[in-house]
């Protein structure tokens, strides 16, 4: 802090149903299926990162560059302010000093006793500190966009199992959720959409382990009610529900993670 002392903070404790899990025997690494995984395109040129590069994912395959720019700077962003648990672009009135003015982004946390903690991040107005000192100020921020966060986890999810399975499926279900990322890709920015059932299906759960950059694994996951179901596993810190047809059983060789599906 300003004064010298430490503030102990961690990100914010999971909400939902309590899973948990073990890793399963499979390597992901780099691999190049020979046209982009998502459009099929013949002879991908673009460094695809997976999960996101601004989430600390490592180059592992190639698609094409729009399914990788345009999906990319679309929806990515959201799964981002998703995984830090960012506010996005925060707008602050208060004080003497008219208007509402840019306030940066802020990344939320909470101390060990459960209380928030707002740290900003970014440039603001210069008239910030004025208002804050006022005593009273009014934040506000974009709502979270639960459809752009489902896509990107959706995209992430389905390049991760083409690279365990180290092949582009042609089943019915991995038809379908590439025609949703193409349909999501070439849409109007700002035009409004539905996403369909299958991508509100998949669940996006956060882990409460440490994260562990750069790893993406397999894992099967135990519920609450005992029911297993398969999921990739990004960081140690986030998973995504197996988006494709279902997999055979493999034994976790691994000790258990445990996290929280929303």
């Amino acid at each position: 802090m300003d004064d010298g002392s430490v503030l102990e903070t961690r990100m914010p404790t999971p909400q939902g149903v309590k899973v948990s899990g073990g890793l399963l025997p499979v390597d992901v690494e780099y691999f190049n299926f020979g046209e982009c995984p998502i459009c099929l395109v013949p002879g991908p040129l673009s460094r695809e990162h997976v999960p996101p590069h601004s989430i600390g994912g490592n180059v592992r395959t190639l698609t094409c560059e729009r399914c990788n720019n345009e999906v990319g700077s679309r929806f990515e962003p959201h799964l981002q302010a998703w995984y830090e648990r960012s506010l996005g672009r925060v707008l602050i009135s208060g004080g003497d000093v008219p208007g509402r003015r840019n306030g940066g982004e802020y990344l939320y946390r909470e101390t060990p006793t459960g209380e928030f903690v707002l740290f900003q991040t970014g440039r603001s107005d210069p008239n910030f500190d004025r208002m804050i000192q006022s005593g009273k100020i009014e934040i506000t921020f974009p709502a979270f966009n639960d459809k752009a966060f489902r896509l990107a986890a959706l995209k992430t999810g389905y390049v991760a199992a083409c690279l365990i399975m180290k092949e582009v499926p042609r089943t019915e279900r991995a038809t379908a959720i590439r025609a949703e990322l193409m349909a999501a890709r070439d849409r109007d920015r700002g035009e409004d959409y539905e996403l369909s059932a299958l991508a509100q299906s998949i669940q996006v759960s956060r882990a409460a382990a440490d994260p562990v950059p750069g790893e993406i694994a397999l894992v099967e996951m135990t519920a609450a009610d005992g029911s297993r179901f398969f999921a990739v596993s990004f960081n140690r810190v986030f998973a995504v529900d197996w988006p494709l047809d279902p997999i055979f059983i493999l034994e976790p060789e691994s000790p258990d993670l445990s996290g929280t599906q929303p």
